[in-house]
């Protein structure tokens, strides 16, 4: 499949974004969600579902579903293999500062693993204990596992065996899915098991990862002929993306002013329902005007960034890891100078791991081409 400039600007703008939310800064939380009620991290996951999905059906065509499979597996290993490097990271280096130099920032992220090590290392490779910032891959690793399956699902039986089920899930993760599942692996395993898989309540978030393989499959070409049909879709989302980046930066980050109200409508970590709306409202303005500003503008550097967004995104994390350490005793996020030194760090990490993926790739084309010839 032919390498699409603008998702790899997309890719790196989102990288961007999400590098910033994840920096132990005072800005972090006011410029995590720019456009609304929606994050970098929901724009990622189905990004990444989308191409997955499309990628998946090139294969399965070209080579078979047996081919394809073998490749989504192998994606999937890789993922998980770098997922135990920042372990690693995280339970050596990181740990060590924490207890050397008394973080509290440190000591609060890997809370569980202070208290039982043993427990923590093996019940994390078993990708059960997920710490903050160390959650994100695995969900990754799980989704992609399945994906080979509901791709069969899908095209032996049709999509609408994919969907339903999907959004059935997601309701069912609205009324507190998840904290019935740990409650009853927490009868079984007791004290053992830490009592948290991680921020992103898989459940729910399964919904948009099926959406993104819906989309690269056959939504893409239906969401763009009703939009260019002019029946008024790109209208009402333009509304609607304006309506929510309103409310978003009028009200906070929160919505409503009281907790169970957000925690229902708005929370990130559950895929509630304002930030769906939300989400299909931006995705329908981004492929309304998305053509034409992918004609007419070009930004090499995020365009590396995106080529590159698996390293990149390895190194984002491991470099967050690392600039927590800088948090002091006091527990409190950074700003000054102090604060913008990270921000540079942070991004400075995501641009050089782009220039050497970028470097090594050349490298191996002219060795392989000084092979052939």
């Amino acid at each position: 499949m032919q390498r699409n400039p603008a998702i790899d600007i997309l890719r790196g703008v989102l990288l961007l974004l999400m590098t910033m939310s994840h920096l132990p800064t005072v800005w972090s939380a006011s410029l995590g969600e720019p456009l609304g009620f929606i994050s970098a991290a929901e724009g990622f996951v189905f990004l990444s579902a989308f191409l997955a999905g499309k990628l998946f059906q090139v294969r399965q065509e070209r080579e078979g579903p047996r081919a394809a499979t073998r490749w989504m597996l192998g994606r999937a290993l890789q993922l998980y293999l770098l997922h135990l490097a920042l372990l690693v990271l995280a339970f050596t280096v990181v740990a060590w500062i924490g207890t050397t130099f008394e973080r509290p920032a440190v000591r609060n992220l890997l809370d569980f693993y202070f208290q039982a090590p043993g427990t923590a290392v093996v019940s994390s490779a078993m990708l059960f204990y997920e710490p903050p910032l160390l959650d994100i891959l695995p969900m990754y690793v799980l989704f992609l596992l399945c994906t080979p399956l509901v791709m069969r699902i899908a095209s032996r039986w049709g999509w609408r065996w994919v969907l339903a089920p999907s959004a059935l899930l997601w309701v069912a993760a609205r009324f507190g899915l998840r904290a019935l599942v740990y409650s009853y692996l927490h009868g079984v395993a007791g004290s053992e098991m830490p009592s948290t898989g991680g921020s992103f309540d898989l459940f729910a978030w399964q919904l948009l990862w099926v959406l993104g393989l819906w989309f690269g499959a056959l939504g893409f070409g239906r969401t763009r002929e009703a939009i260019a049909s002019g029946g008024g879709l790109l209208t009402v989302a333009l509304a609607v993306s304006f309506a929510m980046f309103a409310w978003r930066h009028y009200s906070g980050p929160m919505g409503f002013s009281d907790m169970p109200h957000h925690l229902f409508w708005i929370d990130k970590w559950t895929l509630s329902p304002v930030r769906i709306i939300n989400f299909a409202a931006l995705l329908c303005v981004g492929i309304g005007f998305g053509k034409n500003l992918a004609q007419r503008v070009r930004m090499p550097p995020l365009e590396a960034i995106g080529r590159a967004s698996q390293w990149v995104f390895v190194a984002h994390i491991a470099s967050a890891l690392l600039l927590l350490c800088l948090v002091g005793r006091d527990d409190q996020p950074l700003g000054g100078a102090r604060g913008l030194l990270v921000v540079l760090a942070g991004y400075l990490v995501l641009f050089i791991t782009a220039a050497v993926h970028q470097s090594v790739r050349r490298m191996r084309k002219s060795q392989m081409s000084a092979v052939r010839s």
